[in-house]
Parts: C-alpha cells; structure tokens; sequence
C-alpha cells in the first residue's frame, strides 16, 4: 500500500506510527511517499507552527485513539478488524460489582471493577487482573469479548478484575510498593469476594505489560499465565520516563538472571512500535529458558485499536484450558 500524504499549509512536521510520535517527527519538506502493508492499520497526525499536534482536516475517518485526540488513521484494502472485538454497542450480559478498597499500602481509597459471566458470579473461576482497568473495560470491552468467546465455545469462564491507574507511570513503573498493593491487598479483597480457583492471568498493555510480567515474575506460585500487549520492556529504573524510547531492557535482565519460572507467556506487539525489538528478545529469551512463549505481531502501531484486535487471542491464550 503506497502512501501519499499532502500536508496542510500550517503543518511543520508529520508525528506517526512510523516516527515513533515524539522520538522523530518529520519535517514536512522531508515527507515523501512509503509504503505500508496492506493490512497495515496506521496513525498519524500533523505539528503546527506552535508546537501543537491537530488531526489531518483532509482525513475524515472516525478517530479512535482515545489517548490522542488528534490522531487519524488510515488503513490497508486488506486490513480487517478482529470480528470477535467488533461488539458495537452490546452491553456485557454478567454481572459487574463496583468496590471499594481502602489501601493501606498506599494510602488512598481505590476503585476497582469486577466481571463475572452471566449465572458464574458465585462460582470459583480463574482470575484475570487487568491494568489500566477503566480502559480495558471501556475501550477493550473486554466483558464483552469475554462474553461472545463464551457463546462461541472457543474459552472458559473467568472474573475478569480490573485495576484503574490513578498516577499511571509513577504506579506502573518499577514501583515495589504498587505491586505490593496489588498482590497484598487487591487480590485478597476482591478474592474474598469473587473466588478465585488458584489460576490467575496478569494483563496489561504498554506500561501495564511490563508491571504485568513483573507481578508474576516476582509471584509466579500465584500468576501461572502472563498476557502483554506491546509492553514496555525497553524500559529501566534508570532512564527518562518522558522519553520512553530508549532503556536497558532490564526486566530482559532479571529473566537472564533468574531460574525458570513455571509462567505461560503471550506477547502481543505492532510491527509499526519502536517496542518490538524488545517484545522479541524478551519473548526468545522466555523460550530459550523453556518457558511457553509466544509472540504475536500485527501490522499496527502502539495504540487501542491494536490492543482491542489482540484481546480475543489473549483470551484464547489464557483460558483455553480452562472450564
């Protein structure tokens, strides 16, 4: 698929999929057509004058990155959604139980979110925890994937428990005393509510990918399957959040000096992110070790869009054994 962008005539740079957004934007005298593949779903947006980034006023597709309000997208003549994730305005059919957790670890009431399947709010299942619970539950609509994979037979039961971040990037990264609140007091309170069946699946997406393998690095009698979904695994303690395009990779480090964990790993990542390097090494590192690792890799950037594409897979993944 060529591409063919006309710039507008305030615009300075292109941000994009292909320029990592912040880590390289390019100047719009340098812009020539590329190419992209023909299932390939692609953002992008145009830097005025001021700095400010503003959507392409000559794309009129619906935007639908809810982190960038200003992102267009253009996709491929091959490009198809993921059916499963395509639930339009379905509601999910179980029941959700909003609480309330008082935490003393980090001093702060937080609310969570808990999906049972219709008629299995009593009945003890695996769990799976979700990060950036409100996104996953709203954008990822997540009860409702859960809920068709169910009708079709192709996946267990699970609760599903999601997390909403108050201060993502201070909570999500290489925060001990975070992970403490999650292990120590989430699943406690929401088990003694829920229960669980002694299985357990760490999610999460960017970020919230890499806090998930870290939650079940650090506690795998507790977590047996991991799913991300283009994870931060570049990252490290001693880079500058801010820019989050270059790092150690030191969970890649931890998993080189460590035992084998008894982990199943699925790693979800877009062929158009800076992160897919890292998301590789990780993943063969995992499966050199013997570890159960896979990676899946869609022609997508680092966005909600790919996520929603990849959450039937990562059910499949996690609760394909379970009944």
């Amino acid at each position: 698929m060529r591409i063919e962008l006309t710039p507008p005539g305030w615009a300075t740079h292109l941000f994009s999929d292909l320029t990592d957004w912040k880590k390289d934007p390019l100047p719009v005298d340098r812009l020539e057509p590329f190419d992209l593949p023909d299932d390939a779903y692609f953002e992008y947006a145009w830097q005025d004058g001021s700095g400010a980034l503003r959507p392409d006023p000559g794309n009129h597709s619906p935007r639908l990155n809810p982190w960038l309000e200003f992102a267009c997208n253009i996709t491929g003549p091959q490009y198809r959604p993921d059916p499963d994730g395509e639930v339009g305005r379905q509601r999910p059919r179980g029941r959700l139980m909003r609480l309330t957790l008082d935490s003393r670890i980090l001093k702060q009431s937080r609310s969570l979110l808990v999906y049972s399947p219709p008629g299995m709010a009593e009945a003890a299942l695996p769990h799976i925890l979700f990060q950036d619970g409100k996104a996953y539950y709203g954008w990822g609509k997540a009860p409702q994937i859960l809920d068709r994979l169910l009708a079709a037979g192709v996946v267990g039961p699970a609760h599903l428990v999601f997390v909403p971040s108050v201060a993502r990037t201070k909570e999500y990264a290489f925060n001990s005393s975070y992970r403490e609140f999650l292990i120590n007091e989430v699943l406690p309170f929401v088990e003694d509510r829920v229960p669980c069946d002694g299985r357990r699946t760490a999610w999460g997406a960017s970020l919230g990918g890499l806090l998930a393998a870290q939650l079940a690095h650090q506690e795998p009698e507790l977590f047996q399957t991991v799913v991300t979904q283009s994870g931060a695994f570049l990252f490290s303690e001693d880079m500058d959040l801010n820019y989050p395009f270059s790092g150690n990779e030191s969970f890649l480090a931890s998993v080189y000096d460590s035992v084998q964990r008894p982990i199943r790993w699925h790693f979800q990542c877009g062929s158009l992110e800076w992160l897919l390097s890292s998301n590789r090494r990780l993943a063969d590192a995992l499966g050199n070790k013997g570890s159960v690792a896979s990676l899946n890799i869609r022609n997508a950037g680092h966005n909600w869009v790919n996520w929603r594409n990849g959450m039937s897979d990562g059910f499949r993944f996690a609760l394909a054994d379970s009944s």
